[in-house]
């Protein structure tokens, strides 16, 4: 509309430039009525050709500069649209994130869950096994208990009968070999530092950690020769075995001495023998160790056939780690070449009566 009113506008300036110069001349030409392509011809044409041209080309940036507008209004709604998938995305992924936190809260509940009745699992096999231990009293009389652990019955808690006190419960490995536990240490659940009272009588757990009871160990070998048969294992899993053919104890008057073992053998060599063989039971309230200086029952912690002091205890301060700064672990000296900072993590003694 601006390029049409503008060509009228030079038109009009042309025609003025023509009766000036008529009049001019003071001549008075009456001229015939002409086209207005007619009168551009000439000057007329070679003036107004360029503006012509130039309105053209504003015509064709003006149309190209609208389509470039249209091009980027289209850009700026795609981009508007992409933003907003962009954004319903992460929504999207916002909401699958808390999603997946309840899957995980539900997940954890879930292993609580089953945490819980697992627990519950070992509540009742712990009354379960209860149970089977009364049930076994209660079907042993006073005429069918056996006076040691038999051989070819499971292993387990039986209840034996030894002259001169009254029947007791022992651990038996009687699957096939017969032998009765009277020691054994798997964890640090049990003290072993005790009194000269809680050795004599036993104490602990059956089924982990105890000490049967020097008393009822005296009774056991007093009547016929028993073998005794030990099994120690370190922190790495490494086992071995002392195993003597005659133990014997003698009674509390002789402070339960370790009166015989009989003949070694085995693969952790002997740490018995030497140095304990012949020596009194001594305990952190009652010193009848062999060393005048020091209470070994004390100084090692746990009751034990102590010399002036130890080449072995097995009832000493129990290490996860399987280390003892102080040598007062669980120790076998010939474990490896008397290294006493060696705490074994399992050991068990047992006792059978010696095939004659």
């Amino acid at each position: 509309m601006r390029s049409s009113a503008f060509l009228v506008i030079v038109y009009g300036l042309l025609l003025q430039g023509e009766s000036s110069l008529a009049s001019e001349d003071q001549e008075i030409h009456v001229t015939p009525e002409v086209s207005l392509g007619d009168q551009c011809n000439g000057y007329c044409f070679l003036v107004l050709k360029p503006l012509l041209d130039y309105f053209t080309q504003l015509k064709e940036a003006t149309d190209a500069n609208n389509e470039m507008k249209d091009k980027i209004n289209s850009l700026e709604v795609t981009v508007s649209n992409l933003q907003s998938q962009l954004l319903n995305s992460e929504t999207q992924i916002k909401n699958n994130i808390e999603q997946i936190k309840d899957k995980e809260n539900q997940i954890k509940d879930k292993d609580n869950q089953i945490k819980g009745l697992r627990e519950q699992m070992d509540l009742v096999a712990g009354v379960l096994a209860e149970k089977n231990d009364q049930l076994s009293k209660i079907n042993q009389t006073a005429e069918n208990i056996p006076e040691t652990c038999g051989s070819g019955t499971p292993n387990g808690v039986y209840q034996i009968k030894v002259r001169g006190i009254e029947p007791f419960q022992v651990p038996c490995v009687s699957d096939s070999s017969g032998w009765t536990l009277i020691q054994r240490r798997v964890n640090a659940n049990e003290n072993f530092n005790r009194s000269w009272a809680d050795y004599k009588m036993g104490f602990g757990d059956l089924r982990e950690n105890f000490f049967l009871g020097l008393e009822k160990i005296h009774r056991m070998t007093l009547l016929q020769p028993h073998e005794l048969y030990i099994q120690l294992q370190d922190v790495n899993g490494s086992t071995r075995y002392a195993r003597y053919d005659d133990f014997k104890i003698g009674n509390e008057e002789e402070a339960y001495e370790l009166i015989s073992l009989g003949k070694y053998s085995g693969t952790a060599g002997d740490s018995l023998t030497k140095y304990h063989l012949n020596m009194k039971f001594s305990t952190l309230d009652r010193d009848i160790d062999a060393n005048e200086k020091r209470n070994c029952a004390q100084y090692y912690g746990g009751g034990w056939w102590f010399s002036a002091c130890a080449q072995s205890h097995l009832n000493g301060n129990y290490y996860k780690d399987g280390t003892s700064e102080v040598r007062d672990g669980i120790f076998w000296g010939t474990w490896k070449d008397y290294d006493f900072s060696i705490s074994l993590t399992f050991s068990q003694m047992m006792i059978r009566p010696k095939t004659l």
